[in-house]
This record gives C-alpha cells, structure tokens and sequence, in this order.
C-alpha cells in the first residue's frame, strides 16, 4: 500500500515543474543529437559524461535530501532531486527528458538463494554509508560437475495489478507535468566470470582454465544459457523498456541512436533486436586472448545476437584483444577503454568503426594534491582527445565507477567543467 499525503504531492509536482523546465531547454535537443551521432559512428564531437557514483558521497547541503515517507513515492522524489542536482553541478552533455518512470512491480530471482554471492561472502560493502569494506567470497558453492545445475533460469513474475496501481497514481500526479512511462528492464549486461568467480572462489580460479577445462567451459556453458533464457523471459513477458534514450548502457552512458527503434510510448514491450545488450570480462584482464576467446567470447556470442546493438568491456585491458572481440561480435558497437587499457593501440585498432568509451582515471580525483590532480587529469584528457583526432575515433568520455570524493563532490563538478571546456576549446 502507498501512503499518499497532500504534502506529498505537492512536493513531487514542485520538483517535477523544475525538471520540466529544465527539459524544455533547447539544449536537450542538441546534447540529445550529439549522443545520436556519436552512438551512429557519426560524431560531431566527443561527448562527456559521469555516472555511477554513491549517492551519499554527492550530498551538498539539503541539495538531495528527501522529505517524503513512503519508500515508493521518496524513490520518485530522490529521482527528480537527482535529476536536478545533476543538471545544475554534473551537466556534461547530460539529456533531462519530460519524463518519469513508473517501476513495474517485477520479482526477478536472480541466481537464486542457493547461488547468493552473500552466502559465501565476508564483508558487507558499505560501513555506515562513509567507508568502503571490501567483499571477501571463501565459500566455495559450486564445487564440480554435479553442482554446475545449481545455476538456474532466474524467475521473473509481474504484479500487472500493482503496476496498474503505481501507474494510474504517478498519472495523478505528475499528468500535465511529465509524461509518465512504465519501466520494466532495459539493462542486460552480463559478466559470467565475474559472478562465476563468487560462486566457486578465488582460490585456484585462473589454475582451473588449465587444470580443470571441462569444468570450466561446462559453468560458462550454462551460465550463458541461462543468461539467455533470462533476457528472453523479459521479451514474453512484454517487460522490455528501449534503452535506446537517457538511460545507461554498457558503461552507463545514454542509449541514444537513430539506428534502433523509437521507445514505445507506453515504456515497455519493445523486443531484444530493439535494444543495446552489453557483456564484460574484467576478471579476465590477465588473459591471454586466445583463453579468453575460448572461454569468454565464443560463449558470448549468441547472447550478443539477441540485441539489435551490443557493447563490450569495463575495467579490464582490452587493447591486446581487439582483433579477437571485433571479429567475434557482428553487432558490436560500443567499446570500454578502461585505464588499465593502453589507450593509443587501442584506438589505432578500432578507428573509426566502433564508438570508443573513454574512462578516465577516477584514482586522481581524489588524490591527496588536489592542484596536481587537476593537472594529471586535464593533460590526460587533452592527450584522449588529440588521439581521437589522430584515429579518427568516435569518443564518449566518462567519469565513472566514483566510490570516494574525500568527502568534496566539488572535485567532480570541477572535471564535469573541466572536460565540457577542453573539448570545447580541442575540437
């Protein structure tokens, strides 16, 4: 039950009236256009972007703090809020739409119990929202042939009547201000290793390529299958939402594309051709590529084909293994350029023919000589930019995977500043 106040109300329509002023900016369409042309291997200049930070560390006087009770309608005021906050200190050449979402009431398993990395973990992330713990995983869940079947099909089931519920309320109260869309799940990237890892430790894990291949290809096998099974689930179940707009994709940057279908205008039902799927394979960033062709992308490949657009890689190295990725996957797109990554082999190797997420080194921004920080980061910046212009690449620049600020969100408004002015001032 959602516990609905006048108060309430009031509050989400103010907030919602600043997010559509802001959406009505003439500059959404033209950041809007720069994300399709990047996204299309058209760029007309390399776009900046940050995401995929703790929304505690960004806190800056009551800019984010909510008022409001009840867990569903806060959910909806913490959006708005930081919808808000990001236009005014983290602008980039963000896209504020006219709208907001309306969270299908879905029950998505997961890997189930039985296969919850909690189970075998140690450690609990974050320590009273300020400090970091890291996450130890010494139980070992899949111990050999006969547990591989553990890995299962993840349940997905959908409350239609709940949904109808939250729909017809936010339709009461944000109509004639923001469109209200239903959301149900846009976001499959998979990273076999990285969960597969969890389930059978760390112990011995790069060994048992070596030792163990059977067992290994048989875990990859299956996960992949299930992974697959999974994305079709949301598919017949009508819970497809486009990702082809503002919401994050691969490296969590905007979808935007002319070459995939307009999201439906109700916000779900759209099929996997009309998507961008992504997968990732950090922990195999020491690797060889053969193995990691014979472990990773070949097991990867039909999961790709589900999608109209794909995108591959996070944190790990990738300039070693282009030519494997780039001829294994048809659809490919969009790929990571992590800081381990070597950046200028890599951007020789893909030209002008894939769309190059460029992740900057989020260590220096909370080093401890701000000043020096400041410089590392705008001559690295400066030196992705000329490289683009040298290989004739199609760049996304994203600050991203920010776990501390030492306590000073300015520091990333500042690069927001920083990298909005030098590819204004490069290009």
């Amino acid at each position: 039950m959602i516990n609905v106040t006048a108060k309430d109300v009031e509050r989400l329509r103010s907030l919602a009236r600043q997010v559509k002023e802001i959406a009505e900016l003439p500059i959404q369409q033209d950041n809007k256009r720069l994300w399709q042309r990047v996204n299309d291997l058209d760029m007309e200049r390399p776009v900046v972007y940050t995401r995929d930070y703790p929304l505690h560390i960004m806190h800056y006087g009551d800019e984010l703090v909510t008022q409001i009770e009840d867990p569903f309608l806060r959910s909806l005021e913490q959006d708005l809020l930081m919808r808000i906050y990001e236009w005014n200190h983290l602008r980039c050449d963000r896209v504020i739409e006219p709208e907001i979402k309306c969270q299908c009431a879905i029950y998505d398993s997961g890997w189930g119990e039985e296969l919850s990395p909690y189970k075998g973990m140690q450690g609990s992330g974050w320590k009273d929202g300020k400090d970091y713990e890291a996450k130890h995983f010494d139980k070992r869940l899949i111990e050999d042939m006969d547990d591989i079947e553990k890995i299962k099909v993840p349940t997905v089931e959908h409350d239609e009547a709940e949904t109808e519920r939250r729909y017809e309320l936010m339709q009461e109260i944000f109509g004639g201000i923001l469109r209200v869309r239903k959301f149900g799940k846009d976001y499959f990237r998979v990273v076999p290793w990285d969960d597969i890892l969890t389930w059978i430790g760390l112990d011995d894990f790069f060994m048992s390529f070596y030792t163990e291949p059977e067992f290994m290809h048989a875990l990859v096998k299956r996960y992949m299958e299930c992974s697959i099974e999974w994305a079709k689930k949301y598919e017949r179940l009508g819970l497809l939402s486009s990702n082809n707009n503002y919401d994050n994709i691969l490296n969590n940057d905007p979808g935007y594309t002319t070459q995939l279908p307009e999201p439906p205008e109700e916000g779900i039902g759209c099929k996997l051709k009309d998507i961008w799927g992504a997968t990732s394979d950090q922990i195999l960033t020491s690797v060889s590529p053969d193995m990691t062709q014979e472990f990773a992308y070949d097991y990867e490949k039909p999961y790709s084909e589900l999608f109209g657009l794909f995108g591959l890689g996070c944190c790990e190295k990738l300039d070693q293994k282009v030519k494997n990725f780039t001829s294994t996957f048809g659809n490919l797109r969009k790929v990571s350029s992590s800081p381990f990554t070597k950046l200028e082999p890599m951007l020789e190797q893909l030209g002008h023919d894939y769309t190059v997420c460029f992740k900057p080194n989020n260590m220096l921004i909370v080093g401890e000589d701000w000043e020096e920080a400041k410089r590392l980061l705008t001559d690295e910046l400066k030196n992705a930019l000329a490289l683009c212009r040298k290989y004739n690449n199609n760049m996304v620049i994203n600050m991203k995977s920010i776990i501390t600020l030492n306590g000073e969100p300015q520091r990333l408004w500042w690069w927001c500043d920083m990298a909005s002015k030098v590819v204004a001032s490069e290009w």
